[in-house]
């Protein structure tokens, strides 16, 4: 199913694209090396802006790009008004393919090398929400229906695991282990770990399996994904980003909430009660520490607001 996936993004290269085949080449090793889909995605549609744009300036080879001509290409991006994160991906995905194309020795000097890629300020600005405002936003489904159980299953799961949205949506029936208190989680690169359950996720698993998803099973009674949506078909990361919207509005959390913030109220409340930020690690599913130097700093910051409020020395 994702192999189809990838040779649709494939077929959208046009032939007449200046350096179609190499293009094609990288995405398909993305794909082998287990790259996520969107990611594939996202840097066939930055190649495809790139060569676009090339091609408007009378390029018509690729072993023809000079520095010059990605220079200006950056420049064009800077005149778009595009924020400092995204311009940061573009070029980013530039100097990569340009980085393989070398590699495999498809062009023999790199112009790409020396292109200059904005560095992204990391925020830590976002508000984080609080220990009662998540336990308002998990009390929000609505019981008398089979979704308000599976809702309230997923919103437990979410802030027990700190999965990733597109961890969540891609859960399997046979993922939970409910006996033990474990679930199974595919990661970035198709990489699977185990994290544990908490005792709430584990009983609202229990009240969602199998009794208000057999009964949002319609279609195909055999389907294996965990979460299922009204239709009777997987739920789709855009109706629960919808969801988690609704029950945080109706909940009183403010500024909008969306399911990435269930993932950071995980870690950061996890810190704030003495989690070691290496167990953290292994429950996210950050290849190393680096990831988790904003939710420290946001720890920090806590533990200095306690400090002042406390005067301790004074």
């Amino acid at each position: 199913m994702r192999a189809r996936a990838v040779e649709r993004v494939l077929r959208k290269i046009p032939s007449s694209m200046p350096g179609a085949e190499e293009v094609r080449a990288y995405l398909k090793a993305l794909h082998a090396r287990k790259y996520s889909l969107s990611t594939i995605n996202a840097t066939a549609r930055v190649l495809r802006d790139l060569f676009r744009s090339l091609a408007a300036s009378g390029i018509e080879r690729l072993q023809d790009v000079q520095p010059a001509d990605l220079d200006a290409y950056r420049l064009a991006l800077v005149d778009r008004g595009l924020k400092v994160n995204t311009l940061n991906a573009y070029l980013l995905s530039v100097r990569k393919f340009f980085r393989f194309l070398e590699q495999t020795q498809r062009i023999f000097d790199n112009p790409a090398a020396e292109l200059l890629i904005p560095r992204v300020q990391r925020r830590i600005a976002y508000r984080i929400p609080t220990v009662a405002e998540i336990k308002r936003l998990l009390e929000q489904p609505d019981l008398s229906k089979p979704r308000g159980f599976r809702d309230r299953a997923l919103l437990e799961v979410a802030y027990s695991t700190g999965c990733r949205l597109n961890e969540l949506m891609q859960m399997q029936i046979f993922d939970p282990d409910l006996q033990n208190g474990y679930m199974r989680v595919k990661g970035k690169g198709n990489k699977e770990r185990v994290v544990p359950l908490g005792k709430q996720a584990v009983f609202w698993l229990e009240q969602y399996l199998p009794a208000a998803r057999g009964k949002l099973l319609r279609r195909d009674p055999d389907l294996h994904a965990l979460w299922i949506g009204s239709w009777g078909r997987p739920l789709s990361d855009q109706i629960w980003r919808r969801r988690v919207r609704e029950y945080a509005d109706r909940a009183g959390i403010t500024p909008p909430l969306t399911p990435h913030m269930l993932r950071r109220a995980c870690a950061t409340h996890m810190l704030q009660r003495g989690a070691h930020p290496v167990q953290l690690q292994m429950l996210l599913g950050h290849a190393s520490l680096q990831h988790l130097s904003h939710y420290l700093r946001l720890s920090i910051k806590d533990i200095k607001e306690q400090h002042e409020r406390s005067k301790p020395g004074k």
